[in-house]
């Protein structure tokens, strides 16, 4: 007999709802309840701005110009006298401050053998949010005897190639309604003698420099749209539970029966071994009870022992094989 057609499609229905559910609450569960939010309450920016001019000797390359700014050619060292530079430091930020900046500069010789420091300024503290200073100004045939008397005295070759590093340092301590600020910058700027495929020439990199920075503010949200999606998973799944179990007591209740096999029709194979008796043998102190699963082996214990199986029907059918001391019992 089939299952009946609705209990086995609610079994079956809220069974994959269940599953569905417990994955939901599982998927819900990954996402966290809060999550941290960054405010910026003000931004500030450091900006370094190197211009220069460099001076020439008369020269045919540019018809006799006698000066030189950014991108206006390249500086060759043959008739460059010298090259005049400037920093402008600038410190802004999005909100009111209170601010102190202390500054420094260092020159340094690189050459092939070591770093030679050349120049040092002391540190200067200022409340100007806007620095200019005028570098020392740079000649070449100044600074060859210098890397002529490293050379002679690390035992190294003197080269004419070699690069000059001006590192300034700006410490910013400013007080804003969003909290103090604190910044160190050191805009580095690397003059750079050297021979190329155009000639002995001067470089000068990064004449633009900055570094920024912000006051920010952690703030914790909570996602109430994660709080919601958990607590309808939660109701799903009470409800998908709860449907299961019902419709499992349903189909249970109405799952057929399996039909008993008649008793006659079970021991008719061993009718040869069965004498019946209309009441159960009832074992003695000395006696000891096999319960035998099958009539099967009940059957194969009778023809071993040449003991017949006595049946009796009521109360309840009983097979029953006594030799001396020991009953085998077997109840359909």
């Amino acid at each position: 007999m089939k299952k009946p057609q609705k209990t086995t499609i609610l079994l079956t229905l809220f069974t994959i709802l269940t599953l569905i559910s417990i994955i939901t609450v599982y998927a819900t569960h990954q996402n966290p309840t809060q999550e941290i939010i960054t405010n910026t309450l003000c931004t500030y920016i450091s900006t370094a701005t190197y211009d220069y001019t460099a001076v020439l000797e008369p020269n045919k390359i540019y018809n006799n110009k006698t000066t030189m700014k950014p991108d206006e050619g390249t500086l060759y060292t043959k008739i460059t006298k010298q090259i005049n530079i400037t920093l402008t430091y600038t410190f802004q930020a999005t909100l009111p401050t209170e601010t102190t900046i202390t500054h420094s500069l260092t020159q340094t010789l690189k050459t092939a053998a070591l770093p030679y420091q050349i120049n040092a300024t002391t540190p200067t503290t200022t409340d100007q949010t806007q620095i200019q200073i005028t570098l020392t100004p740079i000649i070449k045939t100044e600074l060859d005897p210098i890397v002529t008397k490293i050379s002679s005295e690390t035992g190294t070759t003197t080269s004419a190639y070699y690069s000059l590093e001006i590192a300034p340092t700006f410490t910013i301590n400013a007080n804003s309604t969003a909290g103090p600020i604190y910044q160190v910058f050191t805009p580095t700027l690397t003059i750079e003698f050297k021979r190329t495929d155009q000639g002995d020439i001067i470089t000068i990199e990064d004449l633009l420099q900055t570094k920024s920075g912000a006051i920010t503010q952690n703030q914790t949200k909570t996602r109430q749209d994660i709080i919601n999606q958990r607590n309808a998973s939660y109701i799903l799944t009470t409800m998908s539970i709860g449907g299961l179990c019902l419709s499992t007591y349903l189909y249970k209740k109405t799952k057929p029966k399996t039909e008993e096999k008649p008793l006659d029709k079970l021991i008719a194979p061993y009718k040869d071994l069965i004498i019946e008796a209309q009441i159960t043998p009832k074992p003695t102190p000395e006696t000891t009870t096999i319960n035998v699963e099958t009539i099967q082996e009940l059957a194969k214990t009778a023809e071993i022992l040449a003991k017949p199986i006595i049946l009796t029907r009521k109360p309840q059918p009983t097979l029953t094989i006594i030799d001396q001391n020991t009953m085998y019992q077997h109840k359909p």
